[in-house]
Parts: structure tokens; sequence; C-alpha cells
């Protein structure tokens, strides 16, 4: 189990390497989260919701992404928190009253999924939550799954902002004992430098608690999806992406092949010379219609001055004339001719489409509770016979995700763009997710020692 000593120390790329790695050794892997608090999630092969880093780990294992895998999943909004569990909403609850009433059942839920992956596969690759010692989420997410499956642990530290040394002794003096008997070693992760004036300090330093130091990660750039949303970054190119950073957005991760081949940046004001605007999702739809109505004069300069504008999901609500929400009617930005209903049920599913701006094929998914009725031309065509979305002009916008991991479409979009707006036609950037996955896991897999991993898993 890779457990870490704060958030955002690389617990989900270090699952992912060692996910990759042990797959390619032959064995038949999964990955498992517990609990996990994220606006970027995916829809499983059950059409149920994940969040984005299990799916991730899940292809790394050449594998169908599961919501066994991640079977708890926390979506933040503005008055506490939507509870998935096993892939389906539950319902909105104050993130006091989940904190100390439903502990034991997400537990239970957890432990059930788990051992199902276990019944059925020979590894599991569980990754933990937040810092290990951390109160509220050590009996869900993290000793408390490792001790009722007895899975030894690795501790992940980042030592990029200092402290980690002081992080790893830290929760080795906050575990109970037989917690720190199945704490097998560590890695220092994100190191900026000469790793040489370590020395052998983080050797002689794990001695000090029997830990194993299983080498340090030197910091590197890659652009796998992420669970946590990042806004500090800026692409590479000449077209101008403005992405309005909403209050409640989700799903950030889906715009990672704009920033390798635009100027694409998270934004809360427009650029005066911006070539492309969007509306990404939201988890909170009518709040972040208030926040972005304040921006409606810099997206009618844009629109002016010839730029594009693109709704993604609540983004695409956004766009239309009315939005009944709760029983009362809120007027949209009133782009396009479209009225969206909010229902109970949560639409959870995958799609395959042809859109119809260039007759492309397109693969994607659906997260929405919004059913919108449009009287605009469609934008996509989905297999079943079904339309969603719709084009005006240079405003269109519909409710599938992950538009842009789609290379055909994402190039002669790219192109319609830079051709209206004055500029060259380009060839991609781009990737696929398994060679991303390929690249990062033989980084981070040649500055750990592996062997010495596999034998505190007993291969």
């Amino acid at each position: 189990m890779i457990q870490g000593t704060a958030s955002n120390v690389g617990k989900s790329i270090i699952s992912t390497a060692l996910c990759r790695y042990f797959t390619k050794k032959g064995l038949d892997v999964v990955p498992f989260k517990a609990q996990n608090i994220s606006l970027n999630s995916v829809v499983s092969k059950e059409e149920g919701e994940m969040a984005v880093a299990q799916y991730v780990q899940a292809v790394a294992c050449n594998k169908k992404p599961s919501v066994l895998m991640n079977p708890i999943l926390l979506k933040p909004d503005v008055d506490g928190v939507q509870l998935v569990v096993n892939g389906k909403p539950i319902k909105n609850v104050e993130s006091k009253k989940y904190m100390y009433s439903d502990k034991e059942w997400i537990l239970d839920q957890a432990l059930k999924a788990l051992y199902k992956l276990l019944e059925k596969h020979e590894l599991v690759i569980i990754e933990g939550s937040g810092s290990a010692a951390e109160i509220n989420i050590k009996d869900i997410s993290n000793m408390a799954i490792a001790k009722a499956v007895n899975a030894p642990v690795i501790l992940i530290s980042n030592i990029e902002m200092g402290g980690a040394f002081a992080q790893i002794a830290g929760a080795m003096v906050l575990f109970g004992k037989f917690e720190k008997s199945i704490v097998k070693g560590f890695i220092f992760n994100k190191f900026r430098g000469d790793k040489s004036v370590l020395g052998d300090s983080p050797k002689k330093f794990g001695e000090r608690f029997n830990l194993k130091y299983f080498g340090t990660v030197e910091y590197f750039k890659h652009y796998l999806p992420e669970e946590d949303l990042f806004f500090e970054k800026e692409g590479i190119g000449d077209l101008k992406v403005d992405i309005l950073k909403l209050p409640h957005i989700s799903n950030s991760f889906e715009f990672e092949p704009l920033f390798l081949n635009t100027n694409a940046k998270f934004v809360e004001n427009i650029r005066e010379d911006v070539d492309l605007v969007i509306i990404p999702g939201t988890k909170s739809t009518i709040f972040d219609l208030e926040w972005i109505k304040q921006r409606k004069d810099q997206i009618n300069g844009a629109l002016l001055n010839g730029a594009f504008l693109l709704g993604i999901c609540g983004g695409y609500q956004m766009l239309g004339k009315k939005i009944v929400y709760n029983g009362k009617c809120y007027e949209g930005l009133g782009y396009l001719n479209l009225k969206t209903i909010f229902l109970e049920t949560k639409i959870l599913r995958n799609i395959v489409a042809k859109e119809m701006l260039f007759n492309t094929d397109i693969e994607g998914f659906e997260i929405h509770h919004g059913r919108t009725i449009s009287h605009e031309s469609p934008f996509l065509l989905y297999d079943n016979g079904k339309l969603d979305g719709a084009i005006k002009g240079r405003i269109f916008g519909g409710y599938t995700h992950n538009l842009f991991k789609n290379k055909e479409f994402l190039k002669k979009f790219l192109n319609y763009i830079r051709k209206n707006r004055g500029y060259n036609t380009k060839d991609l950037s781009l990737f696929t997710l398994e060679e991303e996955i390929d690249r990062v896991s033989d980084y981070i897999i040649g500055q750990i020692d592996i062997k010495e991993i596999e034998n505190v898993i007993g291969l």
C-alpha cells in the first residue's frame, strides 16, 4: 500500500508506475483507493463514477476501469459534499456530518470492494489518501485499510518543499505499534537538484525507524491526468485559449491536450486577444453561473473580436437561456436557445459519437444531473441515435467530456480556429495515455530500488 505524509506528495503517480511495472512482469494487477475527494472523475465500465487517478491506474494495469477500484468518491459542493458510493450518487451531506456519522458504513463498503478485487487478482496496488497519520481519514482510507488486509506500507514524502525527513518521523511517531510494524520503507519524491547531496542520510534515517530507503525520485514534468485541480500552468503555442477557472470547476484534466498545442491558461479574467474561450464543467452550475455573469462583458468583447466560445457540461448549460434548479428558474447567458432542467437522477455513461463540425468519430463520457432541450443545430450524434449539444456560428457546446483526447477532432478543431483567426495550420503535439504511462513508469522505476520493493511484496 502506498501512503503519503501529506496530500500531493505523489502517491497516485508512484502507484501508477508500480501498476505498470508489475503488469509488464506478467502479474494480474489492479489498483484500489478506498476514498477519493476529487472533482476530476470519469465513467467506469459499469457506467458508474470514479476518480480519474484510478482510471489511469487501471489503464496502467491493462484493465477496464471499475468502481471497485474507487468505491467511495466525495465531490465537494457549495454546502458540503456529494457522496458517491460504488459509482452512484447516494446523497449530499454536510462535510462535518459525513466525517463523524458515516465512517463505519463507508469503511465497510470500501472493504467489500477491496475483498472482491483480492479474490480475483494476484496483486492489488492500494493507494492511501492525504496524510497517513491524519486523524480524520486514518480510519477510512489509510491504516484502517492496510490493517484489514495486512498490506505492507510504503510511505511517500515530498522533498521539494523541505521537511520530508520530519514528515516521515512524525508519521512513525503517530502510528500505533502494529501500524509501525507494517510500514516497510519510504520514498522521497519531487527532488530538485543534485541527489548526491543527500549522501547516505536517508538510509541512516530509515535505520532509526527500521525502515528501508527505497530511493528518491527527481522532479519531472508529466501529462497524466491529475485527481487534484492544478491551475498554475500555461500551454505551449500561439493560439490563445482561456479556460475560465470557475469556483467549482470539475474535470480540469480533460484540457491537457490543449496545453500541449496552444497557449492555454486557466483564467479568472479573459485576455483581450483570446482566440477561444471555454466554460468548463462545474459541480455547482447555479453558483458558478452568477460568477460567470460578472464576466459576460468580457465574453461579449471576445466574441466581438472574433473569438470562439465553447461550453462543456455545466458550461454548456450556462450558454442557454433558462436553467431550472430545485423548481426555480434562472436566466442563463443566453447565447444559445437552450433550456436545462435539473433532475435528481444523475446521467453517467460512456459515449461513442460523430461530431457534426468535421464528421470525425468521438469517444467520451457524460456526468450530469441536467437535461437540456436545444433548439439549435446539434453538435454530436451518438451511436444510439441521441443528439447532444448545440452549434450556432462560433458558439457551441455539449455534455460530452474528453473531447480533446480525440486526435482527429482536436487537429481539425484547432486548425479550423487557427485558420479563422489568421494563424497558419499546424500538426498536433500529442501522445497516447499508454505512451505517457510507459514514460512515467520507466522514469520512476529507474530511480527507486524496485527489487527491494518486490521483496517487501513477497515476489
